[in-house]
């Protein structure tokens, strides 16, 4: 499964094939992660529900996000509302970027603009510091890891950071190695590079700043440095990853093997 199946939907994957240290593989159809579901076209949400069998769709966008780029309903599918961020953090991350193009167009200044782009490496650490975004976080995984019909599919806006973030943990308690899981992580930027090469290009061209332009240019793509981040934060405010699994997310090892059991062959 990849973007290439869809006409609008980008940045979607399942996790399929993907080993673990033990040797077992992710299934397919069982997990999936990708972008927004605005606006794709009538085909794309027919996929989904007929060849995907989409039974939840967990968004993790703010309220702000959702009601400006609703997602399109896909039919069978529950629709789950699980924000990363209250309104206070979420002012914190500049919306992770998920709006940096009308900044860019609407920015009457540099400084306006620099303030509404944020630096990513600054953020990720949020989504661990943050009770809010841990206890949001473990409702997702729950309700993935709780699923046994069809498939559950994931989002943010661009499927890279909060998103990304989400697979990561989830791969790590299935086992796959970290080389893997950095591999996956990168994957999105095959999705946005063109995305991100045109706005960097934009603010050389008509603001002339280079020190700006590549800081658009990374907002707009994954970097290990940022996953890195987060998972610094982690061992820092729990020790470990095994705390944050236990006493932040709040998984227990039944429900971990469980779900072992269910998606790996």
């Amino acid at each position: 499964m990849n973007s290439s199946e869809f006409k609008k939907l980008r940045n979607i994957r399942d996790f399929a094939g993907m080993k673990t240290a033990c040797g077992k593989t992710v299934k397919p159809g069982i997990m999936i992660r990708s972008s927004y579901l605005y606006k794709i076209p009538a085909k794309d949400a027919r996929r989904l529900s007929e060849v995907y069998r989409v039974k939840k769709i967990i968004d993790l966008r703010s309220p702000h996000e959702k009601q400006k780029k609703p997602d399109v309903p896909i039919v069978g599918a529950e629709y789950i509302e699980n924000p990363y961020f209250d309104l206070d953090t979420l002012e914190m991350t500049s919306g992770m970027g998920s709006d940096v193009r009308s900044a860019i167009k609407n920015a009457e200044n540099r400084q306006e603009l620099i303030d509404n782009v944020p630096d990513l490496v600054n953020v990720y650490p949020i989504m661990a510091s943050s009770d809010y975004a841990v206890s949001q976080m473990s409702k997702c995984i729950k309700t993935v890891f709780s699923n046994r019909d069809g498939s559950v599919l994931f989002h943010c806006t661009a499927g890279k950071d909060r998103t990304g973030t989400t697979s990561a943990v989830i791969l790590r308690l299935l086992g796959v190695s970290e080389e893997n899981i950095i591999k996956d992580y990168l994957e999105t930027n095959s999705s946005f590079r063109k995305t991100s090469d045109f706005y960097s290009r934009l603010i050389r061209v008509f603001m002339r700043d280079k020190i700006l332009a590549e800081k658009v240019r990374k907002v707009f793509l994954a970097d290990e440095s940022y996953l890195c981040a987060f998972f610094n934060e982690v061992d820092k405010r729990f020790g470990s990853f095994e705390r944050f699994v236990s006493d932040g997310l709040k998984l227990t090892q039944d429900e971990i093997e469980s779900f072992r059991n269910y998606i790996l062959e």
